[in-house]
């Protein structure tokens, strides 16, 4: 479900409202700590599934992978269910870099 942010203000009720302004006032300490909530439980999401073959991970065991990776501001994390998914992955991502300076050599 793809809900922009406007709309979820719209549909608040009046004292839902007045609440989010009196949190905002005094530095939206309830608003901070319910957005930090739900982006971990978002991460969480993310690391249930293989990144490529969408397989199950099972969170207690010793043969998952995880690659955070990205520039400084735009870090993005991948997790993988076994070595063959995680070097697939990279592979990718080599051809993708390679491209990239292939485009930056033309110009």
């Amino acid at each position: 479900m793809n809900v922009r942010f406007r709309d979820a203000v719209d549909a608040l009720e009046y004292d839902e409202l007045v609440k989010v302004k009196k949190d905002l006032r005094h530095g939206a300490i309830h608003i901070r700590r319910l957005v930090e909530d739900k982006i971990k439980e978002k991460e969480i999401e993310h690391k249930k599934f293989c990144s490529i073959c969408g397989e199950v991970i099972h969170p207690n065991s010793t043969r998952n992978y995880t690659l955070l990776f990205g520039p400084e501001g735009f870090k993005k994390k991948a997790t993988f269910c076994a070595l063959d998914c995680m070097e697939y992955f990279l592979k990718q991502l080599k051809g993708m870099d390679g491209m990239e300076n292939r485009f930056k050599d033309e110009e």
